[in-house]
């Protein structure tokens, strides 16, 4: 079991940098301030030193993982299940140009995981993820309101376009203080006692996923749904990393996607020369909807699948 898992984690971090991992540098890339591979060179950079401070600093977020991912004996089981179903179902969605959450599509799957091994109730283990989603994706928008409305309309463009190198910068790392303790949360659940080596490898696997599949989602976020403007983009990354920030100290699993669109929306909708694309958008919330009960089945799918194959 342990290649499978190692395997598994693998596709995920990967997965994570096509989409997670864009989302972050998605507003950059679309507006022009950066090429793909060098927001991808810069994905990897703050992810690294995110995933340094989160391990250092940010240790909740890791803990509210375990601490829903907890199988009892059945760690490994439970943690194979729950990654091969949010592989799964991310895979899905990013062939479908949807950018959905891995973090509450895993806490979905390890809820339906924990309903086949312990018989919990399903609702109840999921209702964090819909706060926390909740909370991101509010947060997100309010916050780029904000930081739209403080923008200030007589920046020059290359000045904007600076700026909007730090902000995706700061965008990515508070991804990499979200999502590389949550991968190393699951990892201790499932018995693995050091996975620094892991660690180190998951940036480079991450910063490949944003290289060789990111642009599908950075084109899904930063252009089809929304026009931007250099202005327009530099208060949403703004806005992203900040809601990221509040919502990493206090120990929530925050989602870099609902946070990121959410603030592109709020963007779209007050800086003047860009445009939102509502039915886009309609199809962004109609999929994070039905992450959490396609997760749930998947992972209850998975964990029968891997109680019977070992």
């Amino acid at each position: 079991m342990p290649i499978f898992l190692l395997l598994a984690v693998t596709a995920l971090i990967f997965l994570n940098g096509a989409t997670d991992a864009s989302n972050a540098i998605a507003a950059a890339v679309s507006s022009g301030a950066l090429s793909m591979r060098h927001a991808a060179i810069l994905s990897a950079i703050g992810n690294a030193l995110g995933g340094v401070c989160a391990a250092l600093f940010f240790g909740r977020i890791g803990e509210s993982v375990e601490s829903a991912a907890d199988f009892g004996s059945f760690g490994a089981v439970g943690v194979l299940a729950s990654l091969l179903a949010t592989v799964t179902f991310t895979a899905i969605a990013w062939r479908m140009r949807l950018p959905t959450s891995e973090s509450h599509a895993l806490l979905a799957a390890a809820a339906g995981v924990r309903a086949v091994l312990d018989g919990d109730g399903i609702l109840t283990a999921i209702a964090p993820s819909l706060l926390w989603m909740t909370l991101c994706t509010v947060g997100g928008f309010g916050a780029g309101v904000l930081f739209a409305h403080c923008m200030p309309r007589t920046m020059r463009t290359r000045t904007v376009r600076r700026w909007q190198i730090v902000s995706a910068g700061a965008a990515s790392f508070f991804h990499g203080v979200q999502d590389l303790p949550k991968f190393l949360a699951l990892l201790a659940v499932a018995g693995v006692s050091d996975s620094r080596p892991l660690w180190m490898a998951a940036v480079g696997v991450m910063a490949l996923g944003t290289l060789l599949g990111g642009r599908r989602m950075t084109e899904a976020v930063g252009t089809e749904l929304a026009d931007l403007t250099p202005c327009g983009a530099l208060a949403s990354d703004f806005a992203a990393a900040g809601t990221l920030f509040l919502l990493s100290m206090g120990g929530v699993p925050a989602s870099t996607t609902h946070a990121k669109t959410a603030a592109v929306a709020a963007a779209a909708l007050r800086v003047d020369g860009c445009s939102l694309h509502k039915r886009q958008l309609g199809r962004f919330i109609l999929a994070w909807i039905v992450t959490f009960p396609v997760c749930a089945a998947l992972g209850a799918a998975f964990a029968r699948g891997v109680l019977f194959a070992f």
